[in-house]
């Protein structure tokens, strides 16, 4: 990777797998640095192909100390394959799977919006609720998605027993247009995957897993709904529902414990939407919805009953209302990188009327986000 214009550029690109049809004609001139999670790193990156064909991308590519580990590099590349067979609206798209020397990337679509951790921050930080009509757009959005993922099948049309494991409010994005997208299957599990995960393996982030997560037992479609339970109540009384000092005590409340009705937080919720969410966090997967997509027409027949609208004009209005109209980044990039070095983007702003983002993650005591 070197710099040139405010760029870098990967151009020894090398194709891996099915996915990455017309890859080795591609560069990636890498634009800016979005975010380092555990195993890999996110990029705001460019995509150059022949004939003027250019697109903006995510390039996410595992971090130089995993690149040698055969476990990180299989799981790696077990993400983009599976993320790979998805298509859908409300699913963040995977375009590539490649390689650079010794590392391994990927690159999926970018969603020029906020995730639904920093929508919880932002309206906590101004002491409001998130209206109801907006609540069930995203989480009908984000069943739909889910839905599809839990259905899809293989070429050999076998279902792929795909499980997400890993649903969130940081895994939920809202563009500014009001699309709604489920992003981050980096731990998802299909039944046959390549790599299997060890049994009773706890994977996910804690507060939003579900009880066979926390168990370790087996786990189904039904667990995703349950986490998106959590995002559900949370959203919708804009209190956290499983936040202790460690990640032991989490899961024995998850476990355990009886959730607190989300009217007794914010009395003006309607019933059939607590039945909603008391019925998404059942504790026994049979007490449950039994698929997201019955989730879904709970949600529909709510909005209808209520006569809410479940707009996406809606939707990103209210999320440009919250967080202002923020350009396309790579507009400000490009204009930045005619005379500065590597250009650095974050995808949060800091203002100081925001809680720190790490008040949010799992197991956080500081706030109440």
């Amino acid at each position: 990777m070197r710099s040139r214009r405010g760029v870098g550029i990967l151009s020894d690109v090398s194709p891996v797998g099915a996915a990455s049809a017309g890859a080795a004609s591609n560069q990636y001139q890498i634009l800016g640095h979005l975010a380092t999670g555990g195993m890999a790193e996110l990029y705001l990156a460019r995509a150059v192909g022949i004939a003027g064909f250019e697109r903006y991308v995510v390039l996410k590519r595992i971090m130089a100390e995993h690149s040698r580990n055969h476990r990180f590099v299989t799981m790696f590349l077990d993400e983009a394959r599976l993320a790979a067979q998805l298509h859908h609206p409300n699913i963040a798209q995977v375009y590539d799977i490649g390689r650079v020397s010794d590392s391994y990337f990927f690159t999926l679509e970018y969603v020029h919006g906020e995730n639904c951790r920093d929508l919880l921050q932002r309206v906590a930080a101004l002491k409001r609720q998130i209206p109801i009509e907006h609540t069930l757009a995203i989480i009908a959005g984000a069943a739909a998605g889910l839905h599809y993922a839990h259905e899809k099948r293989g070429i050999d049309r076998h279902p792929l027993g795909i499980v997400h494991r890993d649903v969130s409010p940081s895994n939920l994005m809202v563009s500014y247009e009001g699309a709604v997208k489920l992003v981050d299957f980096g731990i998802a599990k299909a039944a046959h995957r390549m790599t299997e995960t060890r049994s009773g393996a706890v994977k996910g982030k804690v507060a939003y897993m579900s009880p066979e997560q926390c168990t370790g037992t087996k786990l189904d479609r039904r667990s995703d709904i349950f986490s998106l339970g959590i995002v559900l109540y949370e959203m919708a009384t804009m209190t956290r529902l499983f936040k202790h000092p460690t990640d032991f005590e989490t899961m024995t409340h998850i476990v355990n414990k009886e959730v607190v009705p989300p009217t007794s937080r914010r009395p003006e919720l309607p019933r059939e939407l607590e039945a909603i969410i008391l019925r998404c966090l059942a504790k026994k997967p049979d007490d449950r919805y039994q698929s997201a997509e019955e989730l879904l027409e709970a949600i529909e027949t709510l909005g209808a009953r209520e006569r809410l609208s479940l707009s996406a004009i809606a939707l990103g209005r209210y999320i440009r209302e919250l967080f202002g109209e923020r350009p396309e980044p790579w507009y400000e990039l490009e204009a930045a990188g005619e005379h500065t070095g590597v250009v650095t983007i974050e995808t949060t702003s800091a203002g100081p009327e925001e809680l720190p983002p790490e008040a949010f993650g799992a197991g956080s005591t500081r706030s109440q986000w």
